[in-house]
């Protein structure tokens, strides 16, 4: 990983956020990366449209909670997925992601590990190793 100045500033010419979105970003990626290290992402489909071609998807992940030891928190992941760049669609409360022929799941998340290599969160063997795993699919 890079210096968080470094990243923090590919950030704010990448998706020309203010400083407090940027940080708030910043945090949003590195849970991103340690669910998905850990394999604690799920992704719910929540509409897939009759011909196959598009699919709503939603992308959360559990982290223990930070003041209490017997908690877990649910941790929805829309800051990130809007900056990013994905659609929402406020009646199926999900992002769209349009295509067929694969495993759509497995490409977000494809797409998304190799965008946080290129601001400067990963390794390119981390990259290459993260980018392969899967959410789970509920």
């Amino acid at each position: 990983m890079k210096k968080k100045e470094t990243i923090l500033r590919n950030i704010k010419n990448s998706y020309k956020l203010n400083d407090q979105d940027a940080i708030y970003f910043f945090d949003c990626v590195k849970g991103y990366i340690k669910a998905i290290k850990e394999n604690r992402m799920i992704c719910s489909i929540e509409h897939a449209s009759k011909s196959g071609m598009s699919r709503y998807l939603n992308f959360k992940y559990i982290e223990k909670a930070k003041y209490n030891a017997k908690r877990y928190n649910l941790i929805n992941t829309n800051f990130l997925f809007k900056t990013l760049g994905y659609r929402f669609n406020k009646t199926h409360f999900a992002f769209y992601v349009g295509g067929c022929g694969m495993d759509m799941v497995f490409h977000t998340n494809y797409s998304n590990i190799h965008d946080f290599y290129r601001i400067g969160f990963l390794t390119k063997k981390e990259c290459e190793k993260l980018s392969q795993n899967t959410p789970t699919i509920i």
